[in-house]
Formats: structure tokens, C-alpha cells, sequence
């Protein structure tokens, strides 16, 4: 469970400036894994915020299993607020912490476990709209598109994982979400 007095003792609001979103998601992540004893050094890593990014609220860098940076990123704050940005604080400590025991990057099940004990989401909720929707004819399944690929060019390549089922593509504004 995240402690609702480090969300308030960081708290800060949207129209803060990156440089203050960037301080306040550091000394948040000190304080989330002073208290969860996780293997973190929040002052190695180079922190920063991404102004791009338009399908994850954060990613963590690394190199040969080290963890070095963890990108923040600003629409998704913008969009869903702080306990969202604290919530994607939480979920980069994770991968942090097993990288640096582990050497795993994954949302394996150890992941997933930290993530129950942190109340960290294991995927973040949409905070941009996509260009396309590839939508399973079977079961009606939606897959959000940002750019064009081969599953957006060449749909019929494809099958559904969860039955099976032929896709079709249709532009973001044409298929209701």
C-alpha cells in the first residue's frame, strides 16, 4: 500500500514545472524505498522527464542488467495526476530494485508481487489517444496503435491471442474506444 503521507508530503500539481515534477518524483522514490528496504539508489540514477512518450508513464534505462535512468513521463502526470505519476514511481523502483538483485527487467511474478505490496499498477492506463484501433473480428479485442507497423499495414498477418480471430484496422476517430 503506498503511504498517503509521503503522496501528500510530495504532492504536487500539474502546473508545476519539470524540474519540480522531476524533484518531487526523486525524493518520493527515496522515501518509497527507504521504507520498502528496496535495493535503490535513487541519487545513481539519472532521472528525467519525457515529453514524447505516448504509450508508458515511465521507463527504466539499462545496460547489461544496471539499472541507470528512469524516464518520467509528463502527459501521463498531466493527464492523471500526481497519485498516477507517484504510482509510476513505484513501478520504476520495482524494475530498479530487480535489476539490481536480480538481473531481471521483467513483470514476471516477482514483479508482480513487489507491485501488490507497493500498490504499483503493472501497466498504465492510456493518456493518448492512438492513431488506430486493430480490433479482433471474433471476440471484438482492441489493440491501441501509435505509429504505423506491420499488424497496422498487414493486418490479416495476424491473429488474435486471446481467440484466434482475424483482425481489421480502423483510423482512432472512425472506432469508438
Amino acid at each position: 500500500m503506498p503511504d498517503d503521507d509521503l503522496l501528500d508530503r510530495y504532492r504536487i500539481d500539474d502546473a508545476a514545472s519539470d524540474e519540480e515534477f522531476l524533484a518531487a518524483a526523486k525524493l518520493y522514490a527515496r522515501a518509497v524505498a527507504d521504507q520498502h528496504d528496496l535495493s535503490v539508489d535513487v541519487s545513481a540514477l539519472e532521472w528525467s522527464v519525457s515529453k514524447r512518450a505516448k504509450r508508458r508513464a515511465g521507463a527504466v534505462k539499462h545496460r547489461d542488467g544496471n539499472p541507470e535512468s528512469v524516464v518520467i513521463t509528463r502527459a501521463h502526470f498531466t493527464e492523471h495526476g500526481w497519485e498516477a505519476a507517484a504510482a509510476t514511481v513505484r513501478h520504476e523502483l520495482i524494475h530498479v530494485h530487480l535489476l539490481a538483485t536480480d538481473g531481471d527487467a521483467t513483470h514476471g511474478a516477482a514483479f508482480e508481487a513487489l507491485a501488490e505490496e507497493l500498490d504499483a499498477p503493472i501497466n498504465c492506463e492510456r493518456f493518448t489517444d492512438p492513431e488506430w484501433w486493430v480490433i479482433c473480428e471474433n471476440c471484438g479485442a482492441k489493440i491501441a496503435r501509435y505509429r504505423r507497423s506491420k499488424l497496422v499495414e498487414q493486418p490479416g498477418q495476424y491473429r488474435c491471442r486471446d481467440c484466434g480471430g482475424e483482425f481489421r484496422v480502423e483510423a482512432a476517430t472512425d472506432a469508438a474506444d
